[in-house]
């Protein structure tokens, strides 16, 4: 069977599983598209008014003249991505009426996909307000996520128009709600399912129905983080054997220097400082894939699709005083454990879900092509290109549409 002969079919099952995970595209704001290619980029002036007063008029006297001022933000179309496979002739041939091709294209595509989606949803981190535990009963936020129970369940479907209404006089219409299927499947629960129905949004772009004002969309692609302290503390990583889990998947923390087996992390011995032990989480955290010598073995690529949320996710690390920050972007939930002397979870997983106006992401994808197949000059086969190219900017005006909605894993 020639390659030729599914190639129509194969870009039908990849373009489906593309408008299946997109759910970014349900949320952002396209103005720019046409517009932008590689590269380039397009500036926006962004004008303040809060200088400007509504003064008493004193007759007779010249009126005060207040000042605007302006500031200029930019988006570039700089999100270049890429998955790439190879079919061999022969295993077309073997397959029969499987096909191969349109088999993990589908699957690949899905990974794509999910890629944009994450670097969409990660911008709900520059919300200009956040909404958590604090403002289910006061105005204001403290920093603590919030639990989902029978309690805060109306409390948050309520509350976060208001905060949004109250605090940036939107208008509330054409609102959405981006949340995980666990959050959902909670909400659904404590609102008697009534609102909408989880298992069905699948079906529906991921579109799951409606709570209060918004349209709610489910996305496993949001980003969630939580914060590890005393990794600088002399007590820490000094026996063998010690372990932290992310995602279901184990690092071993060992003392000395000989590392074995794929997930073991050495701490450069007893001496280390306190700088030195969080870089070290820090350098392979965000690179899993890759082995430093005497120092780190790198993950099995069934190991690492676990703890990256199926391979499409990105771990996002970074270290101050003592502490290690890890946001999980693209990932979903984040499951954190540990078996370490000293070593605590100070800040517990939570994931940042979306709750505001439809638009306040700006995105631009300038290429999202179905599929390119190439037929190899070296080997009897074709490699298989699935790619997106785009930018994303959370401007200004935009971080005031919508809310960080910091949920409790």
């Amino acid at each position: 069977m020639a390659l030729d002969s599914y190639k129509t079919a194969f870009d039908n099952a990849y373009q489906d599983i593309f408008d299946k995970v997109l759910v970014a595209m349900k949320v952002a704001n396209l103005r720019f598209e046409p517009a932008l290619k590689y590269g380039q980029s397009i500036q926006r002036v962004l004008p303040n008014i809060d200088a400007v007063r509504v003064r008493t008029v004193t007759r007779g006297s010249a009126s005060t003249v207040d000042s605007i001022t302006d500031t200029t933000e930019t988006l570039t179309v700089n999100h270049e991505k890429e998955a790439v496979f190879y079919i061999s002739d022969g295993e077309v041939t073997q397959c029969g009426p499987l096909n191969p091709g349109e088999y993990f294209g589908t699957h690949i595509g899905a990974k794509v996909a999910a890629d944009l989606d994450a670097k969409v949803f990660v911008e709900v981190l520059q919300a200009a307000s956040d909404f958590d535990a604090g403002d289910l009963t006061t105005a204001s936020s403290t920093g603590t996520a919030l639990e989902l129970t029978s309690t805060t369940v109306p409390q948050l479907v309520t509350r976060m128009p208001a905060k949004l209404k109250y605090r940036y006089n939107l208008p509330l219409s054409d609102m959405v709600f981006v949340i995980d299927s666990y959050s959902a499947a909670d909400i659904a629960q404590y609102l008697l399912g009534k609102q909408f129905d989880v298992v069905e949004s699948v079906f529906k772009n991921g579109y799951a129905g409606n709570i209060s004002t918004a349209e709610v969309y489910i996305s496993e692609n949001l980003t969630s983080q939580a914060v590890l302290a005393n990794v600088g503390a002399a007590t820490v990583f000094t026996a063998a054997a010690q372990t932290l889990t992310i995602n279901g998947v184990t690092f071993q923390l060992l003392s000395g220097t000989a590392v074995a087996n794929a997930g073991d992390i050495s701490f450069y011995g007893d001496t280390a400082t306190a700088t030195e032990r969080g870089n070290v989480l820090v350098e392979v955290l965000n690179d899993v894939y890759t082995s430093v010598t005497n120092h780190y073995v790198a993950l099995s690529d069934a190991s690492a699709a676990l703890l990256l949320g199926g391979g499409s996710g990105e771990l996002s690390v970074s270290a101050s005083a003592g502490a290690v920050t890890i946001k999980a972007i693209g990932c979903g939930k984040l499951a954190v454990s540990e078996s370490c002397s000293g070593l605590a979870i100070s800040t517990s997983p939570y994931i940042h879900c979306y709750f505001g106006k439809r638009g306040g992401i700006d995105v631009v994808v300038q290429d999202l092509s179905p599929v390119e197949m190439r037929k190899t000059s070296t080997m009897r086969g074709t490699n298989v290109f699935s790619s997106y190219l785009a930018g994303i900017r959370t401007f200004t005006d935009g971080s005031k549409k919508f809310l960080d909605v910091m949920i409790l894993c």
